[in-house]
């Protein structure tokens, strides 16, 4: 996941974003609203999460202003502690969510990962594509019940691509969600970690789940059931016994 945290805390401002790279999450982080404003703009965020307080109400106006402006992902407010009046605001400006005196960091990851699992199209607590499952809680992949073997690098890059199913995401934009715009390496290495990805899948079985799209990037497509062909329903409605008008049976010998 990439994820927007706008705002501070008085004492503990990495906190929070600490923890969630202890997630395999890439974070961003700014005090600054036109900078938060710009920022997703340019960025593809899987969630942006706001440190609310009452002292500050200019964060309620950049809640506003993000959706004006066209944001699509969840927008979750964390607070120590928020007053009636603040909570309404800030549920009225267009919140996804309002973490207030959570129990742990924990929780807050948990809370933010579910609202960005469910944009994104999953219901299922794992993101299940095929034979595949993405289990984001452990962060682990497991094909048809075995877990395969990923570094950590090679999980997000399977996270990312499946979050966002059926879009092409080029060798940059990975990049950007792997490394966050820091000492990041040649482009190239991307292929080289799909080339991996793909080995180890395809050794349990399951080696189509990533796609190339030439010149584009790379995609996960939603794999469908696909129909039984005509013969083959037939042999089994044949097989079901004799129906009327079904023809005559043929036999040889007496």
């Amino acid at each position: 996941m990439k994820i927007l945290f706008f705002g501070t805390y008085l004492d503990n401002r990495d906190v929070l974003t600490a923890f969630f790279k202890s997630k395999l999450a890439v974070a961003d982080e700014t005090s600054d609203p036109e900078e938060a404003l710009d920022l997703v703009r340019f960025y593809d965020y899987d969630a942006v999460v706001l440190r609310i307080a009452d002292s500050r109400p200019n964060e309620v106006d950049l809640i506003r202003r993000l959706r004006i402006g066209g944001l699509r992902c969840p927008i979750i407010a964390v607070a120590h502690a928020l007053a009636e009046p603040t909570r309404l605001r800030v549920l009225e400006a267009g919140i996804d969510d309002l973490i207030v005196s959570a129990m742990s960091q924990d929780e807050i990851f948990l809370r933010v990962q579910n609202q960005v699992r469910r944009s994104r199209g999953f219901q299922s607590p794992s993101l299940v594509i095929g034979t595949v499952e993405i289990n984001m809680n452990a962060k682990k992949i497991f094909t048809a019940g075995t877990e395969v073997s990923l570094t950590k690098k090679e999980y997000q890059i399977v996270e990312i691509l499946a979050l966002r199913k059926g879009c092409v995401l080029s060798k940059e934009a990975i990049l950007d969600h792997l490394y966050g715009g820091l000492d990041e390496p040649n482009p190239k290495i991307i292929d080289v970690f799909i080339c991996k990805i793909r080995k180890k899948l395809a050794a349990l079985g399951a080696g189509e789940l990533i796609e190339t799209n030439w010149g584009r990037g790379y995609m996960v497509a939603e794999k469908r059931a696909m129909p039984t062909p005509a013969i083959e329903r037939a042999g089994i409605e044949g097989s079901a016994g004799h129906r009327p008008g079904s023809g005559a049976l043929l036999r040889v010998g007496t």
